[in-house]
């Protein structure tokens, strides 16, 4: 017990140490200043000399990745987690020593999917840059799935190697063992080199052409070569692999930074789950792209949150303006919210902070009820920002960064910079796939610019148009009476995947279109210059007694109810209609409600042929890791009480 205290006694020196030693001990070079969100002036170390190498390789079709970028700013403070606090060049030197480390164990191959699982902090970063400096591919997973699952996945990414940090070795051990995998354990020795490193000057010359200061593979192959494999929810089917590159990447974070206006001033709390697109490239690679300051917490816990973001106690440079997250982590911080600051003028203190710190708070990954929106916008001052996005798109669609008052509930606006939406009709009889309306926007401009950071300097300032996110153009292909283009959502551009692993692309089936466009499976409607997501086609769209219902839209209305906590809408099977709308409902504490009560609720905001026909209540349904309603589960567990509830 003695020697377990003195080991975390040592750590808990170390760790103060480091913070004192990233204080005191940066070296100017090239500096420039910027201002933080006080408006007081900070001088930073920017290394320029680089900038000028990866913009021209940039504009010779390569890719900086984000571990090479961070050698642009190497003294910002680049994340800060529950052990620490690291700057850009510490993770960067820890994840060389590891990507040493991966090189002798493949022997030096590269493009091999390695497959690791970390916690949401430092070690996640370090593990991840060190397999893309090595040239292989990153597979993400998580210790939510179980044992069967995570077989899968190392089956079906084919994965040479499996690393984890010490804490996850007892989950994976036996199974590496079983399918006769390596399995490499990284300690926390390379946080603690990460916290405890200082660069010298060395560090900060870069060397001609394209041999430049680190482990990695140059930028022209980086543009040509796979990054990350990010597997699908399988609420549809079994899983698969959606294959990222680099060049996808780094293309869908210059699309963010232009929509959203990323800058090295952010300070963004991630408590998202990292083998999920959403958490990967909004919260952890766009903010680390833009030599912003990640605030990472172990998982969501509504109070932790809270914590952070009332940002009490705490140094201006250290408090939370950027927040993403799913509707259900908003629900439950207005659930607390509700308990936690109960007098009026609490409610008041956290609104004026909320709303003059925060620059952006975004929700996605599942529908965002209107109830959920306003309630948000009322106890905090912030519109949310709505936005689409899936594993295989990255994020396709969005609400305006500005002005906020554009934002609309129930819609996730417009395509974002480089990405074509197309809305199609699917002949029953045939499958023909016919257009309907497109809406496209130009390119993001993809070379690095420190202004464009708020990090100014007019000697690397990058002159180019496609920093802005332009007004898209729209094409009408099929005339309506009513406004409102519905059918399949299709997406195309440079940041859309191009195959899933093991699979081979088939044109006109139901991946991708004869023109390369990418089916979603959503039904979406294109109304007023914005698109609103009707749901899942093969779920969320039932066809009753011929009409066509989207099951989101009556969830966002049954929301209403002050009795309703949470509702799923099913299609159950029906002789007569075809289907029939059931309700599977959680009611709140000491609530009570009938079938009839909901339906006259429901009614002031539905057509009778869209209220539910059947009601089930219970005490909750299943939802998957990013807090979206699991149908194919409910369905499983409450399918055969729905059927009795028709009868």
């Amino acid at each position: 017990m003695n020697t377990v205290i003195k080991s975390f006694s040592n750590m808990e020196v170390s760790c103060r140490a480091a913070r004192i030693l990233n204080r005191l001990l940066r070296k100017p070079i090239g500096v420039t200043s910027y201002r933080n969100i006080t408006g007081t002036a900070v001088k930073e170390d920017v290394n320029t000399e680089l900038l000028t190498v990866f913009n021209r390789d940039i504009k010779d079709g390569g890719v900086v990745p984000v571990f090479r970028r961070a050698l642009l700013f190497p003294t910002r403070v680049a994340l800060q987690d529950e052990l620490g606090i690291y700057t850009y060049a510490g993770l960067h030197q820890a994840a060389t020593v590891l990507a040493q480390e991966i090189a002798a164990q493949l022997v030096g191959e590269t493009e091999k999917t390695i497959a690791y699982m970390c916690n949401n902090d430092a070690s996640h970063v370090i593990v991840q840059w060190a397999i893309w400096m090595t040239g292989n591919i990153a597979v993400p997973l998580t210790p939510l799935h179980p044992p069967d699952m995570l077989k899968y996945y190392l089956t079906d990414s084919t994965s040479s190697l499996v690393i984890c940090t010490q804490e996850y070795e007892k989950v994976l051990r036996p199974i590496t063992l079983e399918m006769h995998k390596p399995l490499l354990i990284t300690g926390r020795d390379k946080e603690l080199t990460a916290q405890l490193y200082q660069p010298n000057s060395a560090f900060f010359k870069p060397k001609a052409d394209d041999n430049l200061t680190d482990f990695g593979r140059t930028n022209s192959w980086y543009g040509n070569n796979d990054a990350l494999i990010i597997y699908t929810s399988g609420t549809t089917s079994k899983p698969k692999g959606v294959i990222w590159s680099h060049s996808m990447l780094q293309t869908q974070i210059s699309s963010l930074h232009s929509a959203w206006q990323y800058s090295a001033n952010d300070v963004v709390l991630h408590t998202l789950p990292l083998h999920h697109i959403h958490g990967q490239l909004n919260s952890l690679n766009a903010s680390l792209a833009a030599g912003a300051r990640l605030r990472m917490l172990p998982s969501f816990v509504s109070h932790s949150v809270w914590s952070r973001l009332l940002g009490m106690g705490e140094r201006d440079e250290t408090k939370v303006t950027v927040f993403h997250g799913v509707p259900a982590m908003y629900a439950r911080l207005v659930a607390d919210h509700e308990r936690m600051f109960a007098d009026s003028k609490t409610k008041e203190y956290v609104r004026t902070t909320l709303a003059s710190r925060m620059r952006l708070m975004c929700a996605g990954s599942a529908p965002l009820p209107a109830t959920l929106f306003l309630k948000w916008e009322e106890i905090s001052g912030m519109r949310l920002l709505e936005r689409f996005g899936m594993s295989e798109v990255g994020m396709a669609l969005s609400n305006p960064y500005k002005p906020a008052e554009a934002r609309a509930v129930g819609c996730v606006g417009l395509p974002l910079p480089g990405v074509a939406a197309r809305v199609a009709s699917v002949r029953e009889d045939t499958g023909e796939i016919e257009p309907v309306v497109t809406v496209e926007t130009p390119l993001p401009e993809t070379q690095i610019c420190l202004d464009r950071l708020g990090l100014s300097s007019k000697d690397f300032f990058v002159e180019s148009e496609n920093f802005e996110w332009k007004e898209p153009k729209v094409t009408i292909h099929k005339e309506v009476s009513d406004g409102v283009y519905q059918g399949e959502l299709l997406i195309k551009g440079p940041a859309v995947f191009s195959r899933y692993l093991n699979r081979v692309p088939k044109l006109d089936e139901s991946d991708f279109t004869k023109d390369g466009w990418f089916r979603t499976g959503d039904t979406a409607a294109y109304q007023d210059g914005k698109f609103k997501i009707l749901g899942r086609t093969s779920i969320d769209i039932i066809k009753t007694g011929g009409y066509k219902v989207s099951a989101l839209q009556v969830e966002s209305a049954i929301l209403d109810h002050p009795s309703i906590a949470d509702v799923a809408i099913l299609g159950v099977e029906d002789e007569n209609y075809g289907e029939i709308i059931s309700a599977v409902v959680v009611i709140k504490d000491e609530a009570k409600l009938t079938l009839q009560e909901l339906k006259e609720s429901a009614g002031k905001k539905l057509a009778p042929y869209q209220l539910p026909k059947t009601m089930l209540i219970v005490d909750q349904m299943p939802r998957n890791a990013m807090g979206k309603l699991d149908k194919k589960e409910i369905r499983k567990v409450f399918g055969k009480q729905l059927l009795l509830k028709k009868k």
